[in-house]
């Protein structure tokens, strides 16, 4: 088996974060002992004085992990911009080396690991210089596609999986987020389904909230419901791509 999986956004805010934490979550109930490697967060938030990656501190409570947050995210800025623009603000260079190397010991450590880029795919990491799909192939792991399917996801999925290929970059999959019902919808899911050829691995629901809701609760339920435990260990078949190696 493969050990890692890459979750690469079609956009900001589509919940790549969200789905990560799910797949963690049911990889763990299942007993098996994954991890999430956030290697850059934009726009971190403060807690016990401390400047902290808001994705991983959901991420540690959805799945109650009990880990560090440097050894699950390397590198944290305050600006909620651009991973390049805020390492530039800091004055604090991004070091790939240093990500790759808390990938491998994270790929040593645990069953598995999903790691979670920033944005979408042609984010830079350094300015000019390198991309988060310079990160996923330095990894040498394949992706799951993260997107939504309100009106321009077609355009936006078939773009992000189209680039990817074109980089030889290895994709298993598209979990469709924030699901509603809308009659639009599974027609959009269905035309990406056609012109990607990728298979839909979940589709998950857009949750509604009142006040008397907990969020952790819910999310839990319905990742139960929707993200199937054997179509996420299929995320890491081993194929020709997977195994982390230098």
């Amino acid at each position: 088996m493969n050990k890692g999986i890459f979750i690469v956004g079609t956009d900001t805010d589509v919940g790549k974060t969200f789905i990560t934490a799910g797949i963690n979550y049911i990889l763990r109930k299942n007993n098996f002992n994954a991890i999430s490697f956030k290697p850059v967060q934009s726009g971190g938030i403060i807690k016990d004085k401390k400047l902290i990656s808001d994705d991983i501190e959901f991420i540690k409570k959805i799945s109650e992990v009990n880990e560090d947050y440097e050894t699950m995210n390397s590198y944290c800025f305050a600006e909620a911009v651009s991973p390049h623009l805020a390492s530039e603000m800091e004055n604090i260079r991004i070091d790939k080396n240093k990500i790759i190397s808390h990938y491998r010991k994270l790929y040593e450590e645990y069953d598995f690991c999903i790691v979670e880029g920033a944005g979408g795919s042609v984010v830079p990491l350094i300015r000019n210089e390198y991309y988060i799909y310079n990160l996923v192939k330095d990894l040498n792991i394949p992706v799951l596609i993260v997107t939504t399917i309100g009106v321009g996801s077609i355009n936006q999925t078939v773009l992000t999986a189209n680039f990817l290929k074109s980089l030889g970059i290895q994709i298993r999959g598209i979990v469709i987020n924030k699901y509603t019902g809308a009659h639009y919808e599974d027609d959009n899911i269905e035309v990406i389904k056609s012109i990607t050829g990728l298979e839909i691995i979940s589709i998950v629901n857009k949750l509604d909230l009142d006040e008397k809701e907990d969020f952790i609760l819910k999310s839990r339920k319905e990742f139960d419901e929707n993200l199937d435990i054997n179509k996420l260990l299929n995320l890491f078949k081993s194929e020709s791509r997977g195994d982390f190696s230098e």
